[in-house]
């Protein structure tokens, strides 16, 4: 059976990398019209054809230069507002792989891993991101982590489940 047509519009579901290094967070500054100056973690939307692990492991790579894996989740963000409808952010925990931050002179112009303090003494940090480094650096942290399941149909995917 299809899918209504009614369903899945107005929506946007993007994804954001918490990549963590030696107890410093992966932090990229907005070089493009929203959102210049702010710093938060890389991320983007997730394309028709890719998982969320896909997407945050590429848009990582892209903005930042930084190859990382999955992790878990570390945090879900809803929001609905009339002028831009629905908005789905997921937040993923990722390590690294290789590469070093670098940004990609395009979406962002800086990108570094940077400690606790460093992002507090940070003069556009959005709140989102404030909490999402606190929790990431912080020992206790509490994760959404990946089973592999099997779909009636056969197909496998991942429940990120805690």
């Amino acid at each position: 059976m299809a899918i209504p047509e009614r369903y899945n519009m107005g929506y946007n579901i993007g994804v954001g990398g918490a990549v963590v290094y030696d107890n410093r967070l992966l932090l990229v500054r907005r070089a493009s019209r929203r959102g210049r100056g702010n710093w938060q973690v890389p991320g983007g939307f997730i394309e028709p054809d890719e998982t969320i692990e896909q997407a945050v492991v590429r848009e990582v790579e892209e903005e930042a230069g930084v190859i990382a894996s999955v992790e878990g989740i570390v945090a879900l963000r809803n929001r609905y507002a009339p002028e831009v409808g629905n908005s789905l952010y997921i937040v993923m925990l990722l390590h690294p792989l290789s590469g070093e931050p670098r940004p990609d002179g395009r979406e962002v112009d800086r990108a570094e891993y940077l400690s606790w303090d460093d992002i507090q003494a940070l003069d556009q940090v959005p709140a989102v991101n404030l909490e999402i480094a606190q929790r990431v650096l912080s020992p206790n942290r509490h994760l959404l982590m990946p089973r592999s399941v099997a779909h009636v149909s056969g197909v496998p995917f991942n429940l990120f489940i805690g």
